[in-house]
């Protein structure tokens, strides 16, 4: 259900829920490609444990930690490419989503924005305003992203069949068809992702 009002969690209940990596390196210099896998998966999981192990979390609305399977799956998904830093491929251990009526002008100043409302920078349809608090080098940033009431239901869709997703073009084309208002419900999503994908298969 979305709302006009903005619920974001305070920087004094951010800053209690940052974890620190056990790295002992600033994670916004450190490359992946410098590191053993299974040392990064070890940190990640002292971080959820130590985050459910805070009240603040448990109070927390509509948040989601990302499971060690979900990291690993990003972390080769980074290493396919050219490698990132540790705290830009690990942005969103700890996630918070916020529907709204519209999307705010204004954000407090402890948060950096990234504004996706046009899409990303490969465009695969997704739609949204991503907010990330990262109190220094040395803690993990979370990620609370805003989703408005025309792109709810494309980034919930798309959130459950993008693995599916034979390349971003892939999304992009469905964010075209909903729209243009040819796509308003899940299944008309799956119908018309098997026939993009089918098609793209036997060219």
């Amino acid at each position: 259900m979305s709302n006009n009002k903005i619920d974001l969690p305070s920087k004094e209940v951010l800053e209690i829920l940052s974890y620190k990596t056990s790295l002992n390196t600033s994670i916004k210099q450190l490359s992946l490609r410098k590191l053993d896998v299974n040392i990064i998966m070890e940190d990640i999981v002292d971080y959820s444990y130590f985050v459910r192990s805070k009240d603040e979390f448990l109070f927390l609305k509509n948040k989601r930690l990302k499971s060690i399977q979900s990291a690993l799956i990003k972390y080769n998904k980074c290493m396919e490419g050219s490698g990132c830093k540790v705290s830009q491929c690990f942005n969103d251990i700890l996630g918070i989503r916020v529907c709204l009526e519209k999307y705010p002008e204004k954000f407090p100043d402890y948060f950096r924005i990234v504004d996706i409302r046009k899409g990303k920078k490969v465009d695969d349809g997704y739609r949204a305003i991503h907010l990330y608090y990262q109190k220094d080098g040395y803690h993990y940033p979370i990620e609370i992203q805003l989703w408005c009431e025309k792109d709810i239901s494309f980034n919930v869709w798309s959130h459950k069949s993008a693995y599916k997703y034979v390349t971003p073009a892939v999304g992009l084309e469905l964010r075209t068809l909903y729209d243009e208002n040819k796509i308003n419900t899940q299944k008309e999503f799956e119908e018309n992702l098997k026939i993009i994908i089918k098609r793209g298969k036997s060219i």
